[in-house]
């Protein structure tokens, strides 16, 4: 038997006397592609922030590839695979994809930032998981599904084995909806 992806099992979350997660319990298996669906309100963010580390459960247990994790910070998730696109992007408007792709594991040469290998190690990133993104191109001039992409392909850069995509589609046109859904498939 394989071990799962993410094993989460009762988890439970407070804020205050506000339950948001009540003996929650999410499997996924590794290559699977899961979509959580309820109303707003209902959880489902909180859930994966846990998962992201941005939040902490108070009960309940989480297994990551059959290892027992507790997260204090997103960097632990990180550092054991995870990586997350927020809904609201995190880029900056004046920077290039590649800079943008590359913002805190900046290649060096020498002392200074080196542009080429960013754009390569952008490029490379974006070919392995048919990303298509336009490295050269500052973000400021780029489609917002091209943004989500520029986002995805950062957490791909810092070894995410496990995405998780909070709200993917409320900005997307329906064209771009699309696409997201067959890259997602790959």
């Amino acid at each position: 038997m394989t071990k799962l992806a993410v094993d989460m099992q009762k988890i439970t979350v407070r804020f205050g006397k506000v339950i948001a997660n009540n003996e929650v319990d999410f499997q996924a298996e590794w290559g699977e592609v899961h979509g959580l669906v309820g109303e707003n309100g209902a959880g489902k963010t909180t859930l994966m922030r846990v998962l992201y580390g941005m939040y902490t459960h108070h009960e309940g247990t989480m297994l990551i590839n059959g290892e027992k994790v507790a997260f204090s910070s997103p960097k632990d998730a990180i550092a054991k695979g995870i990586g997350m696109v927020h809904q609201h992007f995190s880029l900056v408007p004046s920077m290039t994809v590649a800079e943008n792709v590359v913002l805190g594991v900046e290649p060096k040469r020498g002392i200074k930032f080196d542009a080429k290998e960013a754009v390569r190690l952008t490029k490379e990133i974006a070919q392995k998981y048919n990303l298509s993104v336009p490295a050269k191109e500052k973000v400021e001039n780029i489609s917002v599904g091209l943004k989500q992409r520029v986002e995805i392909i950062k957490a791909l850069l810092k070894g995410a084995e496990i995405l998780i995509l909070d709200e993917p589609t409320t900005v997307l046109t329906p064209q771009e909806t699309e696409e997201l859904f067959v890259e997602l498939k790959h």
